[in-house]
């Protein structure tokens, strides 16, 4: 069958994408699944960025984001519980591990989350991470924001 065949029988079927942004990420950062370290790190940090970025934009533009977030992230998370996948840890599980990997200490990481008696705290499950943790976590190490909830677990 020749691309224009198939072109024509699937015409019918075209759900036209009426939102510029929503377009430019489906043409340059398509959802499907991951195959290398690379295309996951590019993926992970649009991630980051649109959710970091999204509260403002406008109602059409947000919506256009959830929607490219939903499609997207599942091929993320399937990504990193194939390739980082350490089970069902806790948060806390999740984030000792990071810092073992990465050789760094509560101290390394007072600056980001509060202090370190804060890092101490979180380690220890006296204290839960906050969204803005998680986000910079998520950066620091190059993983998704859902490594840190509970059932996310990858890395």
């Amino acid at each position: 069958m020749t691309i224009a065949a198939l072109e024509k029988k699937l015409k019918p079927l075209e759900s036209p994408v009426d939102n510029e942004l929503l377009r430019w990420l489906y043409l340059h950062l398509p959802p499907g699944p991951i195959k290398s370290r690379k295309t996951h790190r590019s993926y992970s940090e649009a991630v980051r960025i649109l959710m970091a970025e999204s509260e403002g934009l406008d109602a059409e533009n947000r919506t256009a984001v959830g929607q490219y977030l939903n499609a997207v992230i599942p091929f993320i998370e399937q990504y990193e519980k194939r390739e980082f996948s350490i089970g069902s840890a806790t948060p806390e599980e999740v984030l000792g591990f990071l810092m073992e990997q990465h050789d760094l200490s509560q101290y390394d990481l007072a600056k980001e989350l509060g202090g370190q008696p804060v890092v101490s705290q979180i380690l220890r499950g006296k204290r839960r991470l906050t969204r803005d943790h998680i986000e910079r976590l998520s950066k620091r190490f190059g993983v998704t924001p859902a490594s840190f909830y509970p059932g996310g677990a990858s890395v």
